[in-house]
């Protein structure tokens, strides 16, 4: 009995075993399955995804409606939707002969000039120099909201400040108006927003006076050098009126891209603090050579301040005055995005067409969003920068060609140079 359970016993284990073991291969087999379902959906997600990044669905080329590209257009509105810039496509009436000419109408250099003290600057400029106060009346109260400074360019009651001190549009604030404290006078009289540019920061006011107003003597910024004196004079903090700053001129000539066009400006390391912006900074012939600009100085820094150089806004400010808007500026109507080789899985590297304006310039060229520009008027695009250097070499209503990647096809297009005024 004993050795028969023990055969027994003997039989039967070998069975367990193999049954473990199939058990075990199966489990193994399961795991392997599932793990390469897995990689063959991951796969398949993958490839979805970097053909919409291709495609311009997805990602960096996505149609975000908003201008954010390295160069943006169009004109007056750095951060809209397309929609609200296009519009229905109208016949352009032509415009009027301007009327107004800076040079003519504003106090110039004298070729007798001489150098003045800061005590002697500060009482020439001084009563030129006004300060604003921006004013809401939503709630059916007055209530100031923001504050700046200007200077008189005529003995008529034309003022020059930024754009920004004037522009309410990113505060939701729907009614609004702005006063100004002539020199001499202690009540504030309410003043016309004649015009203003985004890419330039300027704005031109007017106010309609019972005499004749002191006005300012323009210099000429492209002679500037660094180490010449540099006086501002303002309102700063929006308080403090008729406050002045010394220093130098740190370095005549910088660049920015700004909205997709390039502004120069002026660094300087006279103190230029809040309320200040819109002032004028003035050489030591008692010449406005600038105008300030707190919005591009950063709150961390010190003796950095920067300004916007008159000779770079004089024909803004014609226009603005002639028209109520810049004219004749070049357009092209397209945003584009730079996209370096290999950032991601399966990229091609250029710049690519990221948003284009409704019958603007490039919709009407044939560019389609996702378009690599290789070529612009015969000058390979490289980098965003390089459209900009084209397009501020020619006029409005230039023909230029655009060479194309599309699809992996290379096509030309004729593209007609367009007025941002009309965007």
């Amino acid at each position: 009995m004993e050795n028969g359970n023990n055969e027994q016993i003997q039989e039967k284990q070998p069975a367990k075993r193999t049954d473990g073991k199939d058990k075990n291969l199966r489990t193994a087999l399961y795991v392997m399955a599932a793990l390469l379902f897995i990689c063959v959906l991951f796969s398949g997600i993958q490839s979805l995804y970097i053909f919409r990044l291709n495609s311009g669905l997805e990602g960096i080329l996505s149609y975000t409606k908003t201008f954010q590209g390295d160069e943006t257009e169009p004109g007056d509105a750095p951060v809209s939707t397309i929609e609200s810039l296009a519009g229905p496509e109208t016949t352009k009436a032509p415009l009027p002969d301007p009327w107004f000419s800076i040079e003519e109408a504003a106090s110039v250099s004298s070729p007798d000039k001489k150098r003045l003290s800061v005590v002697e600057i500060f009482k020439q400029v001084s009563p030129a120099t006004v300060s604003l106060s921006i004013i809401s009346n939503d709630t059916g109260k007055d209530t100031k909201i923001g504050s700046g400074t200007g200077f008189i360019i005529t003995d008529t009651g034309y003022i020059v400040t930024n754009q920004h001190v004037v522009d309410m549009s990113d505060q939701d604030i729907k009614s609004f108006y702005v006063t100004v404290v002539l020199p001499g006078e202690t009540e504030p009289i309410k003043a016309e927003i004649i015009g203003s540019d985004v890419q330039t920061d300027i704005a031109v006011l007017k106010v309609n006076a019972d005499k004749k107003l002191p006005c300012v003597t323009l210099g000429d910024s492209d002679t500037l050098q660094a180490g010449e004196l540099a006086v501002v004079i303002g309102n700063a903090m929006g308080a403090f009126d008729d406050t002045v700053t010394v220093g130098i001129i740190s370095a005549p000539s910088r660049e920015i891209n700004r909205g997709g066009y390039r502004v120069e400006i002026i660094q300087t390391d006279a103190a230029i603090n809040p309320g200040n912006s819109g002032g004028p900074v003035i050489n030591s012939f008692g010449e406005v050579i600038g105008i300030t600009n707190a919005k591009i100085a950063t709150s961390t820094s010190e003796n950095l301040g920067f300004a916007i150089p008159i000779n770079s806004v004089k024909g803004i400010i014609e226009s603005i005055i002639n028209y109520g808007k810049v004219v004749g500026r070049t357009f092209l109507g397209v945003s584009v995005q730079y996209v370096a080789e290999d950032s991601y899985a399966g990229a091609r590297g250029g710049v690519y067409v990221a948003d284009i304006v409704k019958n603007g310039p490039s919709d009407k060229a044939g560019l389609k969003l996702g378009d690599i520009i290789l070529k612009l008027d015969g000058v390979e695009i490289k980098e965003p920068g390089d459209i900009i250097k084209v397009r501020e070499a020619h006029k409005v209503g230039d023909s230029i060609e655009v060479v194309v990647d599309r699809d992996g096809k290379q096509i030309t297009l004729t593209l007609t140079i367009g007025d941002s005024a009309d965007a």
